[in-house]
């Protein structure tokens, strides 16, 4: 059963649910808004990007980047609750995809980590506390029997070492770096292209003065031949 604003609140306030921090500004009429956490990893740099109130620094995805980011809040959820993760609609329309799961899975704790694709052709830029996604909770009939898996580093607000190594492992080409090889393939063949006219003229030219000389060469030998018949 999905629940209703009034109802995730007294779930927050009674310690069922907890959402850290919690702003209750952030609480939508069926969902609750997540944002963009302190950790950040783009594929085209193996740096990890450190984001925060007193941090400058800033999440940039160029056309093509993949990235990796974690939620600011950290929740858990009790065993008889699951969540359904749903995009911020503001950032789709800018290009931006969300790779995720579609559920959190109930007994889960920690922060929030995921996968981010840049489907449009210019950079997107995200800073710390940006809007980043939503949360349904929606309440199960009992309690479930199998809790999600605990994931120590996001418990302590840090992207796992394994996501570290695959990302870094990850060989994308980015439709920036395909445009850029694409005009240098473009002015390679206007050059090549250049270079076969150029030399097609001088061919012509060669052509044309051998067939001269090869005329003139079979002038002369008949008009020897003539020349000896008429003695």
């Amino acid at each position: 059963m999905l629940m209703a604003d009034s109802e995730i609140l007294e779930a927050v306030k009674k310690g069922r649910v907890v959402i850290t921090p919690f702003r209750q500004e952030r609480l939508q009429g069926a969902s609750y808004d997540l944002s963009v956490g302190t950790e950040g990893l783009v594929s085209n740099s193996d740096e990890r990007v450190v984001l925060g109130p007193d941090k400058a620094g800033s999440l940039h995805l160029d056309a093509g980047d993949f990235a990796l980011v974690l939620t600011r809040e950290s929740i858990k959820l009790p065993l008889d609750i699951a969540c359904v993760i749903g995009m911020r609609s503001s950032l789709a329309r800018r290009g931006l995809i969300l790779l995720a799961g579609l559920q959190i899975d109930p007994g889960f704790e920690g922060h929030l980590r995921f996968g981010l694709y840049n489907a449009s052709p210019r950079r997107i830029t995200l800073d710390y506390d940006d809007e980043l996604c939503t949360i349904e909770f929606r309440k199960l009939a009992g309690p479930v029997a199998r809790a999600a898996p605990r994931i120590p580093d996001l418990i302590e607000g840090k992207i796992p070492e394994a996501d570290r190594t695959y990302l870094r492992a990850l060989e994308t080409t980015s439709l920036t770096d395909l445009s850029r090889n694409m005009q240098t393939l473009t002015r390679n063949v206007d050059a090549l292209a250049h270079e076969t006219k150029s030399l097609a003229r001088q061919s012509k030219w060669i052509i044309g003065g051998i067939v001269s000389i090869f005329v003139a060469v079979v002038a002369a030998i008949i008009t020897g031949i003539i020349n000896s018949l008429c003695k």
